[in-house]
């Protein structure tokens, strides 16, 4: 959020912006080629079983393998991409010319190195993360985004590409050495191996090539916007990039966070469906108790969100009304994204990856076919919000066949009792939706001013009264999830006091 913020106000939502968004895509479609969005979360339960055996030399084989294969192919396709950057670039942007071309090839040419720190720091994240050490691969992310930030203070000496120096050092800074420091520390044994067919590494395998096309694909949802983007009005694919980021908080602090943290102890609990189903469960069930009213306060307060965020420098107010419109169908798909992240990690942990895949592949046909509707039959009535509308549908969709897939797979998900929460959590956000928008107009018409600080004041005391009627009409619903919450705060408050 930070580095955004930073961005927007340097360079605000121009053409230039633009070719910055789109200089991202052929870097993210690389790694989720080569499976480095998959990559750590299908080693994970291969290793942790070689771990759990106490086959510590079964285990660090399949990562000396995996890591070897994965750094070549990695270096391989970098070096392409270098190569045939422009070609890349006009594909993926059928809308650019001229200087915004010209511009998002050399910011490519720049950061493309930077995936192949991501793609090996996947695997020592995952190997840190099967022994249950997740603070150092947390670290990971945020020093890269302080690397981008930095870069933005370059803009006098190297403009709009310093940032993506920053990033390029800190994905090796963040991503990789201080990824690789750690394991070293675990006593890593690696050895370069290119034994593809040892049973470990034969394992990830199977496991990796159908979610290339059944988990990777669907997240591309950014890339295939961006491509139907760079045919709209300048700015567009900066304000999808921008209200994404958005609706991504909630789901990297919620669920992705905990489909994480969760993934280790369902491996473990593969062979008894009894604690699997329970630990699915609560965990999506108490994921839909976080972000479900997120969405719902996301798209009520996009306005004053986008507003207090990106709304100074060379950010307008004209610039906020675009991508507060893209956030507001963004918002209404977060439950669904946020689902997913719990889903997916109970194939993995099970080593299913051919039942994702006809979804993936499914729903990504689906999204494309929306958004070339919305792009060249409703270009000005929708545009961006259509397409942001478009990805909501999909991974709705996706989220339904996944949870119908796995439930069937394990024998049953508690449905019963996820589908009472389901109504609780309904009356509940019913309630917060009528005391926001009754916040926010109350707000509205006595507020007379403009800015920060206008905006934080529409932001803070609508959310405030929603969240906290949110609250008590769970509590009053007896919600389990309520006692979840009130057991992790306490949890925080013992370990901040000590």
């Amino acid at each position: 959020m930070l580095r955004d913020i930073f961005i927007a106000h340097e360079f605000g939502m121009t053409g230039l912006t633009d070719a910055y968004a789109a200089a991202f895509k052929l870097p993210d479609l690389l790694m989720y080629l080569i499976a480095g969005g998959a990559l750590a979360s299908t080693f994970v339960p291969v290793f942790s079983e070689y771990w759990k055996k106490g086959d510590e030399r079964g285990a660090w084989k399949t990562f000396s393998v995996v890591a070897t294969v994965t750094f070549v192919l990695a270096t391989t396709f970098v070096v392409l991409a270098e190569i045939y950057a422009v070609t890349f670039i006009k594909l993926l942007n059928p809308g650019f010319s001229g200087i915004r071309l010209e511009t998002a090839v050399g910011l490519t040419r720049i950061v493309l190195p930077a995936q192949i720190f991501f793609m090996v720091g996947s695997l020592f994240m995952g190997t840190l993360n099967a022994r249950n050490q997740f603070l150092i691969p947390t670290l990971g992310p945020s020093i890269y985004n302080v690397g981008i930030i930095l870069g933005a203070f370059l803009k006098p000496e190297l403009g709009i590409y310093g940032l993506m120096w920053g990033a390029l050092a800190g994905a090796f800074i963040g991503n990789f050495a201080l990824q690789l420091y750690q394991v070293a520390r675990q006593r890593m044994r690696y050895r370069p191996s290119f034994d593809v067919m040892y049973p470990g590494a034969v394992k990830v395998w199977k496991l990796l090539l159908p979610i290339l096309l059944g988990v990777s694909l669907p997240n591309v949802d950014q890339i295939i916007s961006s491509y139907f983007g760079s045919e709209l009005i300048l700015g567009s694919q900066t304000a999808l990039l921008y209200a994404t980021r958005l609706m991504l908080i909630p789901i990297g602090i919620f669920a992705q966070a905990m489909g994480i943290a969760i993934l280790p102890t369902m491996s473990q609990q593969a062979n008894n469906l009894k604690l699997f189903r329970s630990t699915t469960a609560r965990g999506l069930r108490f994921v839909l108790f976080l972000t479900v009213p997120s969405s719902t306060l996301m798209f009520i307060l996009a306005v004053p969100i986008i507003g207090l965020i990106y709304q100074h420098g060379e950010f307008s107010s004209a610039d906020t009304t675009p991508v507060a419109f893209a956030l507001r169908f963004y918002a209404l798909g977060i439950f669904a994204w946020s689902s997913q992240a719990i889903l997916t990690r109970g194939f993995y942990a099970l080593q299913d990856s051919k039942t994702p895949v006809i979804s993936g592949t499914i729903m990504t046909a689906v999204f494309i076919g929306m958004s070339w509707y919305v792009v060249h039959f409703h270009p000005y009535d929708w545009g961006i919000g259509g397409l942001a509308m478009a990805t909501s549908i999909a991974a709705t969709l996706h989220m339904i066949v996944l949870y119908v897939f796995l439930s069937r797979r394990t024998r049953g998900l508690q449905g019963y009792r996820t589908l009472a929460m389901l109504i609780k959590l309904g009356i509940a956000n019913i309630l917060l939706a009528i005391s926001t928008f009754a916040a926010e107009a109350l707000v509205a018409r006595h507020l007379h001013s403009h800015g920060l600080v206008a905006n934080g004041i529409e932001l803070l005391i609508p959310s405030v009264a929603g969240g906290l009627i949110f609250l008590a009409a769970a509590a009053g619903l007896k919600m389990d999830e309520v006692k979840s919450l009130g057991s992790i705060v306490g949890r925080l408050k013992t370990r901040t006091a000590t």
